[in-house]
């Protein structure tokens, strides 16, 4: 007998648009610094906004985000990861927070 799961279901990705506005938007702001910041707040509110549509759970964000984050190429100095590790565990914090804060508002 087969011990006792909870029901899981598939996680749900973000659309193919929205993940390269995410990517493009973080790139961008890897490579600019702070004159990145607009776009990557225009693409968390467009994540924040598919996401509530479709319904996705607050862990299938974050799934999304280390997918995002897994095909970003490596970048080559130590200080260039840790700034790229820091900005994921930034967006990630915003879009959680986003994504509560308009359910708490919407509901």
């Amino acid at each position: 007998m087969a011990p006792d799961q909870p029901y899981q279901p598939h996680p749900r990705n973000l659309s193919a648009e929205t993940t390269a506005a995410l990517r493009d938007a973080v790139v961008r702001h890897l490579e600019r610094g702070s004159d990145g910041d607009d776009s990557l707040g225009r693409a968390v509110s467009m994540v924040v906004a598919e996401a509530r549509e479709r319904e996705m759970r607050a862990e299938e964000l974050i799934l999304a985000f280390k997918t995002l984050y897994d095909a970003l190429p490596e970048p080559k100095s130590a200080v260039a990861r840790a700034e790229q590790v820091h900005l994921r565990e930034r967006l990630v914090s915003a879009c959680i927070r986003a994504y509560y804060t308009n359910e708490a508002g919407g509901r």
